[in-house]
């Protein structure tokens, strides 16, 4: 998403995707809980580390 002088902002950060109540919802849709995407992404980022 572009700002008024036609930046580009920066991605959302994991906490602020997490809270958004759409993101609740879907993840309530689905059975996932928060703590199973937090490990999964941590598990991804250690591995792209190498």
């Amino acid at each position: 998403m572009r700002d008024d002088r036609g930046l580009d902002d920066p991605p959302p950060t994991l906490d602020e995707l997490l809270s958004e109540p759409i993101v609740r919802l879907l993840m309530r849709r689905d059975g996932v809980e928060e703590g199973e995407v937090r490990k999964l992404i941590a598990r991804v980022a250690s591995s792209r580390r190498y």
